[in-house]
């Protein structure tokens, strides 16, 4: 079977060679090479004089490359972006036997309406967009952008009621179950079977906090500067903050301002090799303040390394996760609970060992190995039975 997936990443080639800097290229690599006869991923893509973080390909079959575009937003500019879009995309319309699609997107609109119902049409959905712009965006970027994506929704319940829908992780599973008959849930997971360790028994002497993640407002990063400062009142707490984004220069702004910068460290970004695993394997807790979100892979991360959890109880973590069990949960926007969370945990050895073993325990269907080869069988299995 041959298959075409399209994602939102910007690709980056450097030497014949097709790199990109989301780990989330190593979930469809390694499907689309272990599952698949023949695979070619679109996206946009430039030419740098560094590799990215994450090798893809130095076939250039295996990568068909659109008009860039810096955001969503440009396609209402430039109608043309469309247009030219639209062209490309004929010939792998013709190709292809399934086609694996991030959605909501203007592109994927593109392609459902070239494909019509001709031929198996996958509808991957990362997290629920419409929360996501609603924290990010405000005045009339947040109405059009929330319209466009009600639009893009509205488009495919009408005319592909039939197309399979795999959402990461159960919110937005639900949000499609009215809908759809062909509706799954998947973890989108990087990390192999070979990290995994064992479960933990005991914190460092100075209790270490790792947050993992883009720096941006949906993230609840200030709550969590204000809970280790709360944390610091009862006991001695660090953190280590891994990531870049939007917020960055203003949350550093903040730990001064909250003379937290003794016990906040700023990793920057770690790609997922070693110099992250290193991290996992030094901290105690993985820390999650945010006000929206899928299913993150740093779940499985934590998983891989039995790294006990508290996170605010959002999106597609307040169901993949059980109090008590596999974490601590706190509603957003609270870094007094947060902080509490925390110091529940140091206090509680054996809710941190329990948590810690069931992390482990749950691991093994939790893999890249697993998740991959059930997403394949997915797909495959709803082509042969619909088509």
């Amino acid at each position: 079977m041959k298959i075409f997936a399209y994602n939102d990443f910007i690709l980056k080639k450097n030497k014949d060679k097709i790199y990109a800097d989301d780990s989330h290229i190593l979930f469809i690599k390694a499907t689309c090479e272990t599952y698949f006869d023949e695979f070619q991923l679109g996206s946009r893509c430039i030419e740098t004089d560094e590799p990215g973080h994450y090798f893809f390909t130095d076939n250039k079959e295996e990568v068909l490359v659109f008009p860039f575009y810096s955001s969503v937003s440009q396609f209402f500019k430039k109608p043309s972006l469309l247009s030219r879009s639209k062209a490309l995309l004929k010939s792998a319309v013709g190709h292809y036997d399934v086609f694996w699609l991030t959605w909501p997107h203007p592109i994927s609109f593109l392609v459902l309406m070239l494909v019509g119902r001709k031929k198996p049409v996958v509808l991957f959905v990362r997290q629920n967009l419409e929360a996501l712009i609603h924290v990010r965006y405000s005045g009339i970027n947040r109405f059009v952008g929330k319209k466009f994506t009600q639009f893009l929704y509205t488009y495919a319940r009408l005319f592909h009621k039939n197309a399979l829908i795999v959402s990461v992780g159960d919110e937005m599973y639900n949000y499609f179950k009215p809908v759809y008959k062909n509706n799954f849930y998947v973890s989108d997971s990087i990390v192999s079977e070979k990290l995994q360790l064992p479960a933990r028994k005991e914190f460092n002497k100075d209790v270490k906090l790792l947050f993992v993640g883009r720096l941006e407002p949906e993230k609840g990063l200030f709550d969590l500067v204000n809970a280790v400062k709360l944390v610091n009142e009862s006991i001695p707490v660090s953190l280590t903050i891994v990531g870049e984004g939007g917020v960055g220069e203003e949350l550093r702004a903040f730990v001064e301002e909250l003379n937290v910068s003794h016990c906040v460290k700023f990793a920057g970004y770690q790609a997922f090799g070693e110099s992250l695993f290193e991290l996992y394997r030094s901290h105690d807790i993985m820390v999650i303040s945010s006000y929206s979100e899928g299913l993150p892979k740093i779940i499985n991360e934590a998983r891989a390394f039995a790294m006990p959890i508290v996170s605010t109880k959002v999106g597609g973590i307040a169901k993949e996760l059980q109090e008590g069990e596999t974490c601590l949960f706190v509603p957003p926007g609270k870094p007094e609970l947060l902080a509490a969370a925390v110091v529940f945990l140091f206090h509680n050895p054996k809710v941190y060992q329990r948590i810690s073993q069931n992390l482990h325990d749950q691991f093994s269907s939790n893999s890249l190995e697993y998740w991959s080869g059930r997403f394949a069988a997915l797909v495959k299995d709803y082509a042969s039975k619909n088509f």
